[in-house]
C-alpha cells in the first residue's frame, strides 16, 4: 500500500512545461508593406539614427519578416516603422537568411500618440516616409485604404 506522501510525488505535472518547450508563434498575416528599419550604434542618440527601407512580407502581434534590397549588417536590436499603420516596433533580429530577417517585437508605439522625448524622432521619420509614399503613389496612405475598401465592395 502506498502512503499519501509518495502518491503526491507521483502525480503527473500536467500544467507544467519546461521553459524551452515549443510555443507556437502568433498567426502571421501575409503583407507587402513599406517599412523602415531604424538603428544606431547608440540607440539613445536619435540625431545620428540610421535608416534602411525594407518590405514587410508578413506580420503578427509578435513579429515580422522583412526583406532588404541589399546586404546590410544590422544590430541585434532596432525599430521597425510600419509606414501604413503609423506604428514603430522595438524589435530583436531572431533569424537571418539574406535577403530576409525575422524580427520579434518587444514593444509597440503608436506614432500618432504622445511619445517619450527620446523617441519623437521616430514620428519625424514616419512622417517623411509617409510623405514620400504619398508622392510616389500620387495619393495619401489614407486615400489608398479608402480606394481598396471601395474596390473590394464592387
Amino acid at each position: 500500500m502506498h502512503d499519501m506522501e509518495s502518491m503526491q510525488l507521483n502525480l503527473p505535472l500536467c500544467n507544467l512545461r519546461p521553459a524551452d518547450a515549443y510555443q507556437p508563434r502568433p498567426p502571421r498575416k501575409r503583407t507587402c508593406l513599406n517599412g523602415k528599419l531604424v538603428y544606431d550604434q547608440d540607440m539613445l542618440s536619435p540625431d545620428g539614427a540610421l535608416t534602411l527601407d525594407c518590405r514587410i512580407h508578413d506580420i503578427s502581434e509578435g513579429g515580422a519578416k522583412v526583406i532588404l534590397a541589399k546586404r546590410q549588417p544590422l544590430p541585434p536590436d532596432l525599430y521597425l516603422i510600419v509606414v501604413k499603420y503609423g506604428v514603430a516596433h522595438w524589435a530583436k533580429i531572431v533569424w537571418q537568411a539574406f535577403p530576409a530577417r525575422g524580427l520579434q517585437f518587444s514593444k509597440t508605439y503608436s506614432l500618432s500618440a504622445p511619445l517619450p522625448d527620446n523617441l519623437r524622432f521616430l514620428r519625424d521619420l514616419w512622417a517623411i516616409s509617409a510623405r514620400d509614399l504619398e508622392t510616389s503613389n500620387g495619393w495619401s496612405v489614407g486615400q489608398a485604404a479608402v480606394e481598396r475598401r471601395r474596390n473590394s465592395s464592387l
